[in-house]
């Protein structure tokens, strides 16, 4: 998995030095901030991704299962998107649990999934794959995994994501964010 963009002093690398971010702050009359928070209702907004990224390319492969070391401070989502010329059942399953417990059908030339991160807070490893009706072997199909996630900054200078998810209209180009605040 490539990481599209990092937060703060990441040991990941990235493909692009730019991350995005969207400041909104609500000022009263006196130009002091006003706290906002909303107990039912998410307020919801959308963050570019640099346009000069280099999105990753799918890759081929006709391996069953992949596994990926979840090892940010903050919870990530996840997002696959997979080419297949087959029907198959789509498996995942956090850490080392002993079987697959989370499963699709899949009965679609492309797929996308998405993992949020109030679903992978907590884990350290993903193992993924596609599982084909009666064969011990996949044929080849593409794929391509990436994560993406939603931040503040604190009033101590630390990234934190409480309050925020992220949301399933997230793509190569944009980061879909809900949060319960303005922090």
């Amino acid at each position: 998995m490539e990481p599209l963009a990092v937060y703060g002093k990441s040991l990941i690398e990235s493909n692009t030095n730019l991350s995005r971010s969207l400041s909104i702050s609500i000022l009263g009359q006196n130009g002091n901030e006003i706290p906002f928070e909303t107990n039912s209702d998410s307020i919801e907004f959308f963050i570019p991704r640099d346009p000069n990224l280099r999105i990753p390319p799918m890759i081929l492969t006709n391996k069953t299962f992949h596994s990926l070391n979840l090892t940010t401070d903050l919870p990530i989502s996840i997002h696959f998107e997979i080419k297949a010329n087959f029907s198959y059942r789509f498996v995942y399953k956090f850490d080392r649990q002993s079987s697959f417990t989370n499963s699709i059908e899949v009965n679609q030339s492309y797929f996308t999934f998405m993992l949020d991160n109030q679903q992978t807070v907590g884990h350290r490893l993903l193992i993924f794959g596609l599982q084909q009706e009666n064969q011990n072997n996949c044929e080849e199909y593409e794929y391509r995994v990436y994560s993406s996630g939603c931040y503040y900054l604190n009033k101590e200078n630390q990234w934190k994501s409480d309050g925020l998810r992220v949301g399933p209209k997230t793509n190569l180009s944009q980061t879909h964010c809900y949060s319960t605040h303005l922090t």
